[in-house]
């Protein structure tokens, strides 16, 4: 038998034929390396659970701390602190004592409610007392005409109302324990007391 030689035409249609089946033979889109590589990561990031980012919302203002003061403590009025800032021998054998009260919370609060009549506008500070721990006795505040000796705040009628952010001065007169004594303990309605502070001349 003799051997048939392929003629170099039917060698080019037979490899034409090949190239065109292997382009036209999938009728997807043909993707790049670089597609596929953005496909896989979308893939991958859904496959992953998704962590939701918690918003951060400012309920009240941050705390003050009030400078100088001998002691601060916290209200039974959520969000409003009490800061002792002097407690001070006068003349007249008494003793003067000064605080604050600062409302550090986003809301108003009222440091007295229901209060009737002239004594509303001595209320922030005229229920307060000290003790002299030595000799056991207690002090209140000192009296004029039947009148307290104090600060006047009344800022809202009948009641002593702080406004998100406020701070208002308080003071009061107490009779002087012995010039020997040289600490008290200061009693204000709303707070635990704050004891041992150092009287000053």
């Amino acid at each position: 038998m003799k051997n048939r030689k392929t003629s170099p035409i039917a060698l080019t249609s037979l490899s034409l034929a090949m190239i065109l089946s292997g382009c036209l033979g999938s009728n997807e889109p043909q993707k790049s390396a670089s597609d596929q590589n953005v496909q896989e990561r979308v893939e991958i990031e859904k496959d992953q659970p998704q962590v939701k980012q918690e918003s951060t919302s400012v309920t009240r203002q941050a705390r003050q701390r009030i400078k100088n003061a001998l002691a601060v403590e916290p209200h039974e009025l959520d969000g409003v602190e009490v800061a002792l800032m002097r407690v001070k021998r006068s003349s007249g054998n008494t003793l003067n004592i000064y605080w604050t009260y600062t409302n550090n919370s986003s809301e108003e609060k009222k440091l007295t409610e229901g209060c009737y009549g002239w004594l509303c506008k001595y209320r922030a500070a005229s229920d307060a007392y000290i003790i002299d721990n030595i000799n056991q006795k207690k002090h209140l505040v000192v009296k004029a005409d039947g009148k307290p000796i104090t600060s006047n705040k009344s800022m809202l009628g009948r009641e002593n109302t702080l406004e998100p952010g406020a701070t208002i001065n308080v003071w009061a007169k107490f009779p002087a324990p012995p010039n020997d004594i040289e600490t008290i303990s200061l009693y204000l309605p709303g707070i635990p007391p704050i004891e041992d502070v150092q009287i000053t001349e």
